[in-house]
Parts: structure tokens; C-alpha cells; sequence
């Protein structure tokens, strides 16, 4: 019995724990899970200040890792968005930016990498995964091409149905309705 309360308060004093946690610092999510090359997608984050002061964030910066590109003299994937603004303790900054897969041979699932530098804390790391599929465009194709197969097996199955109706309909021809034509005529 003795071991039972101490099995259960134990277990009480872990959720207690589990419960207090604060949240990271950096939280970040898509507006959907899977992107395809060339199609443009959301990236949320939210900066959570769990200080007991204020902290400024200066900017924000977001380097697309598998799609960076060196090219004219900079690098090219690379977004900052300037910010200077306070978040007060225990509060957060919600921001968003857009971003769009590449066509070419970067298009290829990515860590986003954040960093959110403050005057107080100085720079804050954080990953966050972007997955990228190249079989959801084709998939599109294949259900448009089995959608165009069910429809001409519909439209042959008719014309081979009207086909045997109209060939077992043949007018029968009985000699009693030939002969009494003939003795009318006559």
C-alpha cells in the first residue's frame, strides 16, 4: 500500500512539473505541410519572451538553408525582416513572412533557419523543417488522366450496349403481312 501513495504522489509531482514549463523561446509552423516546386507558403513564428524585463528584438532573420544561392556578389534565399520592437515579459511577437519553393535543382525540403537577434539576449537559434514533395504535382495529372480513362470506358460500354441492342432488334419479316399486301394490290 505504502508503495501505491508513493508510486502516485510520485507520478502527481511529475505532471506538476511537466505542466510548469514555459514555452521555448521560438515557436515556428507553415500553412501546410508539404509545399511542391514553385508554390508559395507562409512561415509563422512567434517569439516568446519568457524574461522578467522587457527584451527588444532588433530583426529577424531567416536563412532557407537548402535554398541558398550565391549569385551577383550576395547571397540569394536569405530573408531579414527588420523588427525594433520591446516584448514585454511573458508576452510574445506573432510575425509572418511568405517564401516560395525553387524550380530548379534547390527545390529540395529545407531547415529554415531563424534567428531572432535582441538588444538584451543577443541572438536566439532556431530550426524549423520545410518539406518539399515533387510527386504531389504529378499526382494531380494521374487522377486527371484516370478521371479521362473512366469517362471513355462509360462512353465505349454505351456505344457497344447500343451496339448489340440495335443489331438483336432486326425487323422480322413474317410472309403473312407480305401476302396480304400482295392481295390488296391485286
Amino acid at each position: 500500500m505504502f508503495v501505491l501513495v508513493m508510486v502516485t504522489f510520485s507520478m502527481l509531482s511529475l505532471v506538476s512539473l511537466a505542466t510548469a514549463q514555459e514555452p521555448q523561446p521560438i515557436t515556428t509552423w507553415t500553412d501546410r505541410p508539404e509545399y511542391a516546386p514553385s508554390e508559395t507558403g507562409t512561415l509563422y513564428i512567434v517569439f516568446y519572451n519568457g524574461e522578467d524585463s522587457a527584451v527588444t528584438i532588433e530583426k529577424i532573420l531567416i536563412v532557407f538553408d537548402g535554398w541558398r544561392i550565391y549569385e551577383n556578389g550576395e547571397w540569394k534565399g536569405n530573408r531579414t525582416l527588420e523588427v525594433n520592437e520591446a516584448v514585454v515579459s511573458k508576452g510574445t511577437y506573432p510575425t509572418s513572412t511568405t517564401f516560395t519553393v525553387p524550380t530548379d535543382g534547390r527545390a529540395v525540403s529545407t531547415n529554415a533557419h531563424i534567428i531572432v537577434q535582441t538588444t538584451e539576449l543577443g541572438s536566439i537559434h532556431y530550426y524549423s523543417f520545410i518539406t518539399v514533395v515533387e510527386t504531389q504535382r504529378y499526382m494531380e495529372q494521374i487522377v486527371t488522366l484516370f478521371t479521362i480513362q473512366v469517362v471513355l470506358m462509360i462512353v465505349c460500354t454505351i456505344i457497344i450496349a447500343a451496339t448489340i441492342f440495335l443489331s438483336s432488334r432486326r425487323p422480322q419479316i413474317t410472309p403473312q403481312k407480305e401476302e396480304k399486301k400482295k392481295e390488296k394490290k391485286e
